[in-house]
């Protein structure tokens, strides 16, 4: 899917109020605290395309043939299947927590 500068800079703002600031967002960036912040602001602020390093955080990258920013991810609604075969006590114990893990979940 393609996004707009606008509907980037949207996702940054909730990226934003979700990290607690702009700081925390810009500490986990690869580059200079000073220079990541000025990225993160200059962006949010729609002076200048967005910085790639932004894009990146959000999971978004700039096309180089086409200019636009996309977002490749795999749609929210998904659909997942497993099938465990178990008899006995133990047996059930250790299904549900082979479906628990392999689903990134506590038992």
């Amino acid at each position: 899917m393609t996004l707009t500068e606008r509907q980037v800079r949207q996702r940054l703002a909730k990226a934003i109020e979700a990290a607690g600031g702009q700081k925390a967002i810009a500490e986990t960036m690869p580059m200079p605290l000073g220079a990541a912040r000025t990225a993160i602001s200059k962006s949010l602020g729609g002076r200048q395309a967005t910085h790639p390093l932004v894009l990146a955080y959000l999971g978004l990258r700039r096309d180089p043939r086409t200019g636009g920013i996309r977002d490749d991810a795999p749609p929210a609604s998904s659909f997942q299947f497993i099938a465990v075969q178990a008899s006995g006590e133990a047996g059930v114990a250790a299904a549900v927590a082979l479906a628990a893990a392999a689903l990134g979940r506590d038992s």
